[in-house]
């Protein structure tokens, strides 16, 4: 008989670990992108290890510094027209090391601009390291790739497309 035959709990609290870790993750990527969704700025920051990171939001930029980052974020989602709420499903997460783990998230955005009454529903996925620094877990490396995009505006109570397909871009750049 095997030693781990003999005593599983080693083995047992190891796969209790990591599914917690697991968890944790997703606890994590939950609260940025609430965070997001509310205008939380401390609780964005939270969310990373702000010594080392990259967020790479493809069209909207690629950053380091996460006081670019939230000077962006806040001209671009801070405004009491914008009603936005992002969904983040289907996590593959992978421990890559007791303190490091990659992820893999599809995500669906939706941002209604109240004002000028446009919609926009995004979709793509992101890519993700993560780092545990003490007892928490932090993204280090998110990035996004943008599959969909559909822009909708209302005139005179009628809904029309305005673009379609995989093209980049915000709501907010669009004509009315």
């Amino acid at each position: 008989m095997t030693p781990a035959e003999q005593n599983p709990m080693p083995e047992l609290v190891d796969r209790i670990r990591r599914l917690e870790d697991i968890e944790a993750i997703k606890q994590l990527k939950a609260r940025w992108w609430f965070a997001c969704d509310v205008r939380d700025i401390d609780g964005m920051r939270a969310c990373y290890d702000e010594s080392n990171f990259l967020i790479d939001f493809g069209f909207i930029g690629q950053f380091t510094d996460m006081d670019t980052f939230i000077a962006v974020f806040k001209s671009l989602a801070c405004h009491p027209t914008h009603v936005d709420m992002h969904h983040g499903t289907s996590p593959e997460i992978a421990l890559t090391g007791p303190d490091t783990a990659v992820g893999r998230w599809r995500m669906r955005f939706q941002l209604l601009e109240t004002e000028k009454q446009q919609v926009q529903l995004m979709s793509g996925y992101y890519e993700d390291e993560y780092v545990r620094l003490g007892t928490e877990w932090k993204m280090r490396v998110s990035k996004y790739t943008l599959m969909s995009n559909l822009f909708l505006s209302s005139k005179d109570g009628l809904l029309a497309i305005d673009q379609i397909g995989s093209a980049p871009g915000l709501v907010t750049e669009q004509g009315n």
